[in-house]
């Protein structure tokens, strides 16, 4: 059911009550036993009703509590990146008294707005979503009215939509920086490869791609790059191979949206017998562990991860305790490392 169209009619229909009775529930009547309580509650989220924030703490169903809970993918689950930065958030949280409880929000409960079943049976202090999500589930989450912070969010958010607090990297101003210096080496075509609809973060780099070129007066040939506007779309190994091959007019360099992807790319541009960087030049972003263990090592963006983390733990508690506080924008700041896949052309 849509998360809009629901009313403590429907919550009632659903359970044979009546609406005075699940009314009485989602404003915590003392009268009421806790166990009907717990079971309106539960259709509720269930439905996709969210408005808890309404709620005053009761015993066993929704109650102050010093959990945290980091929403993400399955996929996202053993993520060297992730590791570092969860190392980082365990940390502030554990400092300051919070635990950190882990959730997986599967594909289902996202496309029907479906608050995790944690919300039901504790309701978390704080929330924070980690890998890309529907715009719609970041808005659900916002409605709930936890104490909420998104590292990262979806591509076509604009700052007027700020509703809680967003954590980023300096995206844009460091792959323009790295843009540049591959322009300064000689290099005139150059083509991106990454899923520019998939997150902000990715909509940030092309955009820093775009304005290194166009101050260079260069144009975007999008002949020469691998781009996909598409909203959870993440590009395979498979994909890359086939709009490699399809390039008639192959660039000298090319800028990979995050580490894994150019890790991929290289090994297809090889494939293809080419060499790397004499023939082309590859850079990727993020600075994981596979960037120095590929030959030649991949030119990256640093991303300083369990930093990163230790930075969100600390807002996320600063958030609960200032619940009211206009909401933030935070950026973290980077650094390109320059390695032995990039080959200058003059």
């Amino acid at each position: 059911m849509s998360q809009s169209k629901v009313t403590q009619q429907h919550i009632a229909d659903a359970l044979n009550l009546s609406r005075n009775t699940v009314s009485k529930a989602l404003n915590n009547d003392p009268d009421m036993r806790d166990d009907t309580k717990r079971r309106i509650m539960k259709k509720a989220v269930e439905l996709g009703y969210t408005k808890f924030h309404q709620l005053e703490a009761a015993e066993g169903v929704i109650s102050a509590n010093r959990i945290v809970s980091l929403l993400t993918h399955s996929d996202y689950m053993g993520n060297h990146y992730w590791s570092s930065f969860i190392k980082g958030l365990n940390t502030t949280l554990k400092e300051a008294g919070y635990s950190l409880a882990m959730t997986i929000v599967d594909m289902e409960e996202e496309r029907e707005q479906k608050l995790p079943s944690l919300f039901v049976q504790q309701r978390p202090a704080g929330v924070i979503m980690i890998g890309p999500f529907l715009r719609e589930y970041y808005e659900l989450i916002e409605r709930s009215g936890i104490a909420s912070m998104f590292i990262d969010t979806y591509a076509d958010f604009n700052f007027g939509m700020l509703g809680s607090d967003i954590m980023l990297v300096d995206n844009a101003h460091s792959v323009y920086a790295l843009t540049q210096q591959l322009i300064a080496r000689g290099h005139k075509k150059i083509g991106f490869v990454g899923d520019i609809g998939s997150c902000l973060s990715y909509r940030e780099r092309w955009e820093g791609f775009n304005r290194a070129l166009s101050e260079a007066r260069l144009s975007v040939n999008e002949s020469w790059c691998i781009i996909n506007s598409m909203k959870r779309h993440y590009f395979n190994e498979e994909e890359l191979s086939a709009a490699y091959s399809r390039m008639e007019d192959k660039p000298t360099a090319f800028v990979c949206v995050n580490d894994n992807i150019a890790v991929d790319f290289m090994q297809i541009v090889k494939a293809s017998g080419m060499r790397v960087p004499e023939d082309i030049s590859i850079t990727g972003f993020d600075n994981i562990a596979e960037s120095v263990l590929v030959h030649p090592a991949i030119t990256t963006v640093h991303v300083p991860k369990e930093e990163l983390g230790m930075r969100a733990g600390e807002q996320i508690v600063w958030r609960i305790d200032h619940p009211h506080r206009p909401k933030e924008l935070i950026r973290i700041g980077v650094e390109v490392e320059w390695r032995d896949s990039v080959h200058s052309l003059i």
